[in-house]
């Protein structure tokens, strides 16, 4: 969206209605390019800085997120000196995209003292600076270099870049279209998050997966070349049974209208032994190459499922089953990624009941990558059955009504080897991973008792299929 510095000035009155008067604190690195922070007021409840240099931006949003903030030196010091702060005015400075923010904070000795953010909403250069009420910085995103026209290091006094080239027009800019807008751009603030924490596991996987395929060519390759050599028995013989003929030192004789060649510098007993092992080394290059293809491709099934299954999850549920999948980014020899963790065998199961989606899980790794890792929906209902372990399972929709509840705690049933019992459910917002493998924690849920098991169920379980995690 094509964002003019009259728009901006527009944006800005919008957003005093938003802003002026509240308090922002606990800033955080969601993503690293994107600063969010808990916004006061009964209305929105944060405040984002995205410093994304194709588009950056400033909004509010209703719903808060919580979550690990990444490491940065920068925001320690910026969380020290913005991290609850009371903004008191704001205004685009000099038509040049950027916006001051005049804030309060309460210092270390609680007296009030002036704090400016300055949001240089500049592309290609997009920054963040704090400076004291006389504008002499404390801390800036990106510092520059000494040699730089501008440097922004702690101690000098801040000044406004260059007047940019940019366009001063209206085009019809609607401040409540712009923020929805922004929030729309938040999918790909989730996908930056997710790869700066988990794209070195994405990286080992592609890696993986791309060198299983090459294997599998080259075992394809090594197969053929082998099936070339299987009748070099046959050539071995000719060799005794022409071996009166052959002169001594001769390079190749013709047997049944085939050239067979030889090495003149081996005797005719050598050269029969050398097409007597070819031919053996054949049958156990295709042997070992066909057991091996099979093999690399069940491995590579498993690459290509856990790749797939990374990309589809949720960061969320990622965060979850962090330790659990060994998905920490590890330094040194050691380092594990995951591989071992999710495959095909870790893939829940799902079955279509009116249009909507059951999913369920058989053992516990299923089970953990169901509810921790793709159904971290909030409002999806959860079931299990109660006081045993057993399958969880997860109307995949908001708002499941009743006849879908009992057919998921049929299911339930079914999958824990029941033929009646009690089942427990609540929405995925109210269960927490145990500390066993499959365990979950549910404080709050409601139950309901299956006394007769329908057939339309245990027909339903016929069509079931892996979850695609593709969709």
């Amino acid at each position: 969206m094509r964002f003019t510095a009259e728009n901006l000035e527009t944006f800005v009155k919008f957003m005093k209605e938003k802003l002026l008067n509240k308090h922002i604190s606990h800033p955080f690195f969601y993503a690293s390019n994107s600063i969010f922070f808990h916004l006061s007021g009964k209305d929105d409840h944060r405040f984002v800085i995205s410093l994304d240099d194709t588009d950056p931006r400033f909004y509010t949003a209703t719903h808060s997120i919580d979550g690990r903030g990444q490491d940065s030196r920068f925001l320690d010091q910026f969380q020290k000196e913005v991290g609850n702060a009371y903004i008191i005015d704001m205004e685009c400075a000099e038509k040049n995209k950027i916006v001051k923010f005049s804030l309060t904070i309460i210092n270390s000795v609680y007296k009030e003292e002036a704090r400016n953010m300055y949001f240089e909403m500049i592309p290609h250069h997009a920054n963040l600076i704090v400076t004291d009420a006389d504008d002499k910085i404390i801390v800036s995103y990106r510092p520059g270099d000494f040699t730089d026209a501008r440097p922004l290091y702690r101690g000098m006094t801040y000044s406004y870049p260059p007047m940019g080239n940019f366009k001063h027009e209206e085009n019809g800019f609607d401040s409540n279209e712009y923020l929805k807008y922004c929030l729309s751009k938040e999918t790909e603030i989730s996908a930056r998050r997710k790869k700066d924490r988990f794209g070195h596991v994405i990286t080992a996987l592609k890696a993986k997966e791309k060198s299983l395929a090459r294997k599998i060519i080259v075992l394809q390759n090594e197969i053929e070349d082998a099936k070339t050599h299987l009748d070099d028995s046959r050539f071995g013989d000719a060799i005794y049974i022409c071996y009166g003929e052959i002169k001594d030192g001769a390079k190749s004789f013709e047997y049944e209208g085939k050239t067979i060649k030889l090495d003149p510098l081996k005797s005719l007993p050598k050269n029969a032994e050398k097409y007597y092992k070819n031919a053996k080394k054949a049958k156990q290059t295709i042997a070992y190459g066909e057991e091996n293809i099979l093999k690399t491709e069940e491995e590579l099934q498993n690459i290509s499922s856990a790749l797939k299954q990374v990309l589809a999850a949720d960061e969320e549920g990622l965060e979850v089953l962090e330790k659990d999948l060994g998905l920490s980014k590890k330094t040194g020899k050691k380092r594990k990624d995951g591989f071992d963790s999710l495959s095909l065998a870790t893939l829940p199961y799902q079955v279509e009941y009116k249009g909507t989606h059951i999913l369920y899980g058989k053992t516990s790794k299923q089970n953990d990558c169901l509810t921790f890792l793709f159904a971290t929906s909030k409002n999806h209902m959860w079931l299990h059955i109660m006081g045993d372990s057993g399958s969880h399972v997860v109307i995949k929709k908001d708002d499941a009504t009743a006849d879908e509840i009992r057919v998921a705690a049929e299911i339930a049933l079914i999958n824990s080897h029941r033929e009646d019992g009690e089942v427990m459910y609540t929405l995925r917002r109210n269960v927490r991973k145990g500390n066993v493998p499959g365990q979950a924690i549910v404080k709050v849920f409601e139950s309901i008792r299956i006394d007769n098991i329908s057939n339309t169920t245990k027909d339903l379980l016929i069509t079931s299929t892996r979850m695609d995690v593709s969709k």
